[in-house]
């Protein structure tokens, strides 16, 4: 709708734009009758000295981009996302975020499975960020869909840089973790199937995953003492590693695929893993659940004579292909029967007599009968 506001009288100077004259008589203003008050805070900007915690317990519902300007940042409590039923963008335009103690940076988890299906509606790009140091995570987010986390360094979390649960198709990328006191970055379900604990009420392995997300181009360096895993993927299926890089200090595994009490967590692959230390625990640790384990493209920079640098903790269904190169210290750790492809590797990675361990039953040589070895590498 438009209002009308007519001005009328004598205009003893003619009006100059351009250098064109005009003899002005009416004035037309275009002006809605109702404020577009629900786009005030589409986009918030967070400047240097801003109390976090006050902006973004006041964004609207109706937020879509949170944008930092470039500048150092005190966290002292946890900043709650907002839940909009759409696309939310938190730009940090190189901006350096230190985290107090024992917080979660960027925070939002469901209270129950009702609210975890409203949440599925709402994604995140956050990006940009220069640095995200301290706290217990940098980042924690359960239920999403299609959310993207690009270009950040998390320095020294106390328990996960970052930890997504039930946030299905999400894409991690350039991302480096450095100095994690333990895990540096989990997918996972909301069940714990060792603990038996959830995370909401009617949470099941079955349907609250983090399936088909993608890591590409991420990077963890671990911190002297670390106790976690580079790399945790936990009771979800189709998620993928690619150009990735465990290094640093030995911590306990590199890469852990759980899929244990999930029947639907069917398929996980790594392409082009590099691993540049010995973890306490394993290197690549998998435990299937009638799964397909594919790993295609490894490099091992060494290995170590009291942990394997792949560990197969059952049986399952394990791809291995373009392994160009195999440390003389370096071995596997097996169950008794597991299915095995071997392909475009290394000669050494076929002598399953000399670098492979029957760790299910010690006594016992690994089951031959479910291993088809192909196309072996001249040297």
């Amino acid at each position: 709708m438009l209002l009308f506001f007519v001005v009328t009288g004598c205009v003893s100077q003619p009006a100059h734009k351009d250098g064109h004259s005009q003899s002005v008589d009416t004035l037309v203003i275009e002006h809605p009758t109702d404020p577009p008050e629900a786009m005030d805070g589409a986009e918030v900007v967070v400047k240097p000295g801003d109390d976090l915690v006050a902006v973004f317990g006041g964004l609207s519902s109706d937020v879509q981009r949170i944008v930092f300007q470039p500048g150092k940042y005190i966290v002292r409590e946890t900043l709650v996302l907002p839940r909009t039923g759409s696309l939310v963008v938190i730009e940090g335009n190189g901006a350096r975020l230190r985290l107090a103690s024992g917080i979660v940076g960027f925070y939002s988890m469901p209270a129950n499975k009702r609210e975890s299906m409203d949440y599925n509606k709402t994604r995140y790009l956050i990006r940009d960020f220069g640095s995200i140091d301290g706290g217990a995570k940098a980042i924690q987010i359960g239920s999403s869909f299609n959310t993207v986390i690009r270009n950040i360094e998390f320095i020294g979390q106390q328990e996960a840089a970052i930890d997504l649960v039930f946030c299905l198709m999400s894409t991690l990328e350039n991302i480096l973790v450095t100095n994690p006191f333990n895990d540096g970055i989990v997918l996972r379900s909301a069940v714990n199937v060792d603990t038996g604990v959830k995370e909401w009420d009617g949470a099941s392995t079955n349907n609250s995953q983090c399936n088909h997300s993608v890591l590409r181009s991420c990077r963890v360096y671990n911190r002297k003492g670390g106790t976690g895993t580079s790399f945790k993927i936990l009771q979800s299926t189709g998620v993928r590693l690619v150009d990735c890089i465990s290094e640093g200090y030995d911590n306990s595994r590199a890469v852990y695929f759980d899929a244990m009490n999930c029947t639907t967590a069917k398929y996980f692959a790594i392409d082009n893993f590099h691993l540049e230390h010995v973890p306490r625990d394993g290197g690549l640790c998998f435990r299937s659940y009638g799964s397909t384990v594919e790993v295609k493209g490894l490099f091992l920079q060494m290995g170590g004579p009291n942990s394997p640098s792949i560990k197969l903790e059952n049986n399952g269904n394990y791809i291995f292909s373009n392994i160009p190169y195999w440390p003389e210290s370096a071995w596997v750790s097996s169950s008794h029967s597991p299915g095995v492809v071997i392909e475009k590797c290394t000669p050494k990675f076929y002598q399953i007599e000399r670098y492979w361990r029957n760790d299910e039953k010690k006594s016992e040589k690994i089951f031959r009968g479910y291993f088809r070895t192909d196309d072996m590498l001249k040297r």
